[in-house]
C-alpha cells in the first residue's frame, strides 16, 4: 500500500527491509518502505534490460545486470562502459561498470560485500579483485584458474573469507577452496575436491564459522537417478574441518540450510520420502525429523521453528517443528505453492502460487507458525511473486509458543443433557488433518525410513532397511560375541548354584539334620512366629499330600532323592502343626 504502480517485471528487497529496487519504464525505481524514503529513479540504463538486482549487505549500494546486445543506435553506445553496474542507492548515482558477458546462477552477484561493505569482491573470469572503493583501483586479486563461483563469509571479522568453486576440467576433480584477506600469501586455508561436480551452491553459517556445499551433476554416472546426482560438504572456516555430510538415507539431497542460530544445519535427503535430519557443526546427526514426502527446509528467522514442506512437484504437505524442543506442532497443505516464506516476527508463515509456473489458482495463503490455517486466503487473477518485506535484525523478539488454550467444553443438550456425540471420523476425513493416503501406502513409505528422535550416538548415518516393525539386527564382532556368552554362561552357572542352595536350606528345615525327625519343642531356640510356622509347615504338608497324590495315579512313578526324604519328613511336619495349634 503506498507503493507507485506500473509495469515491472523484476523486484528487490533491500537485506535490512528499508528499500525496495524494481524496474521501470524508465530504469529502476528505488522506494522507501518505511514512509520516511522517496521514490528515486535510475535512469542511467536502458529501459526493459535489466535482468539482475542485487543490494549490498547495508543497502548502500545497488548492483543491476543486463544482455550485452550489438548496438544499433549512438545512444546505446553508453552499454560499451559495462552491463554490470553499481549504483548509490540515496542519490542514484552510478559509482561503476564492468563489462559481464555470460551470467549463471552460480555467478550472481558477481560483486560482493562484507557485511560491514568495508570490502566488496569482483569475480572475473579466473581473478577476484578486491577493493575498498569500486572507485578507485583494486587493492589486491586471488588468482583462481578457472573460477565459476564465489561466496564471502558473513562474518564481520577480519581477515575477510571468500569460497571459491573451480568445476572439473580434463580429467581433473572439482574443488572448493577458502581464501582470506588480506594474508593472500597464505594461500586456501581450506580445500576439498570431488568428482561429479557442474553446478555448486556454497551456504555459509550465519556466524561465518563453516559453509555448506552442495553439489550436483545433470548425469548420474551410477544410472540410479534421472535428475543426476547430489553432493554435500561441510568445511570450517579455519581449514580445522572439512568432510563428506552422511545422509540417513541414499538417494538425492533435496535441500540443506543453515540454522539462523549457526548451531547446526538440516539436510533432507534420499529418494522419496525423503528423511530430514538435523546436523551438528561437525556434520553429525543428532536428530532425525523422519521421513515424508517433503523437498523443502524453511527456518523462521529466529531458527526457532522450522517448516518442512513438500512442494513443487509434490502434493504439497507442510510439517512445522519447534526445533528447541525438538517437537512437531502441526501440518497443513498449500496445494501448488511457488513462493513461500516466514515473516520477520517468525509467528506466519506464507504459501503463494504464482504465474508463469502456475497460470490458473494464483493466489496467496497466510498459515501461523504452527501451521494453523489458513487464516487468511487472498486470490488474484494472475500473480507473479510474493514476498515478505524483511526487517533489521533484532527488531522482533524471539518468542515461544504461545500456550494452547483449552478445549471447549461441550454444551448441555435442550433437556439438559449433555450433547451427543457426533459420528466417529477418521483422522484423515476430519477438517485440516490427515493426508488422504491409505494405511497401505504410510505403511509402504515407513518401512525402512528414518523415524522422528534423538540419533543415538555412534549410530551409521545410512543403514540397511529392515521390514515394518522388525528390529535391527545386532552388530557385534566375533570378540564381543564370544565374551557376551561366557557371561551368559557364568550367570546361569551362579543362578543354578544360588537355586540349589536355597532348595538345600529347605530340606534342612523340613528334615532336620541326618534325615531324623526334628521336635521344635527339644531344640533350644529363640522364640518364633507361630503363625509364620504354621503357614510354613501347612505349605510344607500340602506337598507332600500332592506327591503322595501323584504317586498313587502313577504307580511306575519314580521319585528322585529329594522327594523321598520329604516324604519320610511327613510325620515330623504333622506333629509340629498339632503341638503349635494346641498351643493356641
Amino acid at each position: 500500500e503506498g507503493f507507485p504502480t506500473g509495469h515491472s517485471n523484476l523486484c528487490q528487497f533491500s537485506p535490512d527491509g528499508s528499500l525496495l529496487a524494481k524496474t521501470c519504464a524508465q530504469g529502476v525505481e528505488i522506494v522507501g518502505t518505511d514512509g520516511g524514503v522517496g521514490s528515486l529513479t535510475i535512469t542511467d540504463l536502458l529501459p526493459g534490460r535489466v535482468q539482475k538486482l542485487a543490494f549490498s549487505p547495508k543497502s548502500t549500494f545497488l548492483v543491476t545486470w543486463h544482455k550485452l546486445e550489438a548496438a544499433q543506435d549512438p545512444s546505446e553506445a553508453a552499454d560499451r562502459d559495462g552491463n554490470l553496474r553499481v549504483f548509490e542507492t540515496a542519490t542514484g548515482k552510478r559509482l561503476a561498470a564492468f563489462p559481464l558477458k555470460k551470467m549463471t546462477t552460480m555467478a550472481w552477484p558477481a560483486l560482493q560485500w562484507t557485511s560491514d561493505e568495508s570490502y566488496v569482491l569482483h569475480m572475473m573470469s579466473n581473478e577476484i579483485r578486491v577493493f575498498e572503493s569500486l572507485e578507485n583501483g583494486f587493492i589486491g586479486k586471488i588468482s583462481t584458474p578457472g573460477l565459476a563461483s564465489m561466496s564471502v563469509s558473513p562474518s564481520a571479522s577480519l581477515p575477510v573469507k571468500v569460497s571459491v568453486f573451480v568445476p572439473e576440467s580434463k580429467g581433473k576433480p572439482a574443488g572448493v577452496k577458502i581464501h582470506q584477506f588480506p594474508q593472500l600469501a597464505t594461500g586456501a586455508i581450506a580445500s576439498k575436491t570431488f568428482y561429479q561436480a557442474q553446478e555448486i551452491s556454497m551456504d555459509w553459517s550465519p556466524n561465518g564459522a563453516a559453509v555448506l556445499v552442495k553439489t550436483h551433476t545433470d548425469v548420474d554416472a551410477s544410472g540410479s537417478s534421472y535428475y543426476g546426482s547430489t553432493g554435500l560438504y561441510l568445511l570450517a572456516a579455519d581449514g580445522s574441518y572439512e568432510a563428506a555430510v552422511p545422509t540417513a538415507k541414499e538417494g538425492p539431497i533435496s535441500d540443506a540450510k543453515w540454522s539462523p542460530t549457526s548451531r547446526g544445519f538440516v539436510v533432507l535427503a534420499g529418494t522419496m520420502p525423503a528423511a530430514a535430519t538435523l546436523y551438528d557443526l561437525k556434520a553429525k546427526p543428532v536428530f532425525s525429523f523422519g521421513a515424508a514426502h517433503r523437498s523443502v527446509i524453511s527456518f523462521s528467522p529466529h531458527g526457532r521453528f522450522l517448516c518442512l514442506a513438500g512442494f513443487g512437484n509434490l502434493a504439497g504437505d507442510m510439517d512445522f517443528w519447534d526445533v528447541n524442543k525438538q517437537k512437531k506442532m502441526g501440518s497443513n497443505n498449500a496445494h501448488c505453492a511457488v513462493n513461500f516464506g516466514w515473516s520477520p516476527d517468525s509467528r506466519f508463515f506464507m504459501t503463494a502460487t504464482c504465474a508463469p509456473r502456475m497460470n490458473v489458482d494464483n493466489g496467496v495463503k497466510l498459515f501461523r507458525y504452527n501451521g494453523v490455517g489458513p487464516i487468511l486466503s487472498m486470490d488474484q487473477e494472475q500473480l507473479f511473486e510474493c514476498a515478505w518485506c524483511p526487517s533489521k535484525p533484532g527488531h522482533f523478539p524471539d518468542r515461544p509458543q504461545s500456550p494452547e488454550r483449552p478445549p471447549p467444553q461441550p454444551k448441555a443438550g435442550a433437556g439438559g443433557g449433555a450433547a451427543k456425540a457426533g459420528a466417529y471420523r477418521p483422522p484423515g476425513a476430519r477438517a485440516g488433518g490427515g493426508s488422504g493416503r491409505s494405511l497401505a501406502e504410510l505403511a509402504g513409505d515407513s518401512a525402512g525410513a528414518p523415524q522422528a528422535g534423538k540419533v543415538k550416538a555412534g549410530a551409521a548415518a545410512r543403514g540397511a532397511s529392515h521390514p515394518l516393525g522388525m528390529a535391527p539386527p545386532p552388530k557385534e564382532t566375533s570378540s564381543s560375541a564370544k565374551n557376551k556368552a561366557k557371561k551368559e554362561k557364568k550367570k546361569k552357572a551362579a543362578e543354578a548354584a544360588a537355586a540349589a542352595q536355597a532348595e538345600m536350606e529347605k530340606l534342612k528345615v523340613d528334615s532336620g539334620s541326618a534325615g531324623a525327625p526334628v521336635a521344635a519343642a527339644e531344640a533350644p531356640a529363640a522364640p518364633v512366629d507361630k503363625e509364620k510356622r504354621l503357614r510354613k509347615l501347612r505349605k510344607s504338608l500340602k506337598a507332600i499330600d500332592d506327591l503322595k497324590a501323584k504317586i498313587a495315579e502313577d504307580a511306575k512313578y519314580e521319585m528322585n532323592s529329594d522327594q523321598k526324604a520329604k516324604l519320610k519328613t511327613e510325620a515330623a511336619v504333622r506333629a509340629e502343626i498339632a503341638e503349635l495349634e494346641a498351643q493356641e
